[in-house]
């Protein structure tokens, strides 16, 4: 993979993310999607991220054996935890979020030992699409916590605080579209700021 398919790679993942973002969006509105689905649409997601990265680490074939064999083990552990059934309330879905969340870390450590270019990228895509998955998980955590609140105004507060929220989060994939064209580590940066501002927004509504 050439830099510039990398570039196109990275812009084509802001733009279905902000596609993906646009229809939870609106089926968040609708009422046509509670957290447990939402979950689970996040997770299938997820899974074919680590498929692919998976076809990616059998075509570095100049990565060493025991290397390979050492992060087949990380993706596999990934997808044990993915496949491990519907969060049915708020703590089912903070132990699952846990547990994903760390085996998508340790597959990226262990990537990065590869010291394969091509894979290294994928790699690279993966950890964007990481983030985002991350971000995705703070909207299902408010989207549970709606289920908790007992005061019907409370709810439809934090309903529009939700929605009001991914409308940002929307115009900020828009905008990295140009950034993934300009600087890939500007991108990155705004990846993790994005999901540090989700994290702290959705901290506050919960400490409510």
């Amino acid at each position: 993979m050439d830099t510039k398919q990398f570039e196109e790679q990275v812009k084509q993942f802001a733009t279905d993310w902000q596609k993906r973002l646009e229809e939870l969006k609106l089926q968040f509105s609708l009422g046509k999607i509670d957290a447990t689905d939402s979950f689970e649409k996040q997770k299938d997601h997820l899974r074919t991220l680590v498929v692919t990265l998976k076809e990616n680490l059998d075509k570095a074939t100049d990565v060493a054996e025991e290397k390979t064999k050492e992060m087949k083990a990380k993706l596999e552990e990934l997808q044990l935890q993915l496949t491990l059934g519907k969060a049915d309330g708020m703590e089912a879905f903070e132990i699952q979020k846990k547990k994903i969340e760390l085996a998508m870390h340790e597959v990226y450590l262990e990537g990065k030992k590869t010291f394969n270019v091509n894979f290294n990228q994928a790699l690279q895509l993966f950890d964007n699409n990481a983030q985002a998955f991350k971000t995705g998980l703070e909207i299902v955590k408010l989207q549970f916590s709606l289920g908790k609140m007992d005061a019907k105004d409370e709810a439809e507060q934090a309903r529009k605080a939700i929605n009001d929220k991914m409308n940002e989060l929307t115009e900020q994939y828009k905008s990295m579209q140009q950034t993934a064209m300009k600087s890939l580590e500007d991108f990155n940066t705004q990846m993790k700021e994005g999901y540090e501002k989700m994290k702290s927004f959705t901290e506050g509504w919960i400490k409510k």
